[in-house]
């Protein structure tokens, strides 16, 4: 299944730790390449800073490893499921076939 991560800078978390957090970011994101998994990801244009990611894992607790502590103790973070036109286009046309 595919999910939306979108993580955001939170000022009181990162204050006076940024030399530390840029270092275990680094790692993370090293990671989270070689772990395959991120289909899309980048930075998220805006006040406040941040980024996302689109991944495609076999079960959500996959999360907790591709994002590791530093993602976890130090931003604040959304997930969102998701799934393509394509797939709910698909889905709605079986729904309307078993309703009629």
């Amino acid at each position: 299944m595919k999910y939306f991560v979108k993580w955001a800078c939170s000022g009181a978390k990162v204050e006076g730790k940024s030399a530390h957090i840029e270092d275990e970011m680094s790692r993370q994101f090293e990671h989270i390449e070689k772990s395959g998994k991120m289909k899309e990801g980048g930075a998220i244009l805006g006040k406040g800073g941040g980024g996302y990611f689109i991944f495609e894992i076999d079960k959500p607790s996959d999360l907790l490893s591709l994002l590791g502590r530093v993602f976890w103790e130090n931003f604040e973070i959304e997930i969102h499921p998701v799934v393509s036109y394509r797939e709910m286009g698909e889905y709605m046309k079986t729904e309307y076939r078993k309703a009629a």
